[in-house]
């Protein structure tokens, strides 16, 4: 069974854009853990991608009041830093989860 966690965006601290030496840029957000568990490495999507579907962004640093940690649990906050590409697309409100909403209805459109 996969580990599940949704994080929804607090606010936005920084963007780094990505450069030669990196492909990826990267953000870090004040971000609160609204289901299941973030841990390092995790791939998150977006849940309303505002420009078709976007690529997942990793969880590569969590700091929880002031410590680097591994993870993060259901109703806390934190400051999490994600690379991937469209970080700079980030907004505050935004909800990203490791298992993205890929169901369909009958009728083949989007529920």
């Amino acid at each position: 069974m996969s580990e599940k966690a949704t994080l929804s965006i607090l606010s936005v601290e920084s963007v780094t854009p990505s450069s030669p030496a990196a492909a990826d840029s990267a953000v870090v957000c004040v971000v609160r853990c609204i289901e299941g568990t973030a841990r390092l490495g995790m791939e998150l999507h977006r849940l309303a991608p505002t420009h078709g579907a976007a690529a997942p962004l990793t969880v590569v640093a969590i700091e929880w009041y002031g410590r680097q940690v591994d993870q993060l649990d259901t109703t806390h906050s934190a400051k999490v830093t994600f690379t991937g590409s469209g970080t700079d697309a980030m907004a505050v409100w935004e909800v990203l989860s490791s298992a993205p909403d890929t169901s369909e209805s009958p009728r083949g459109g989007p529920r």
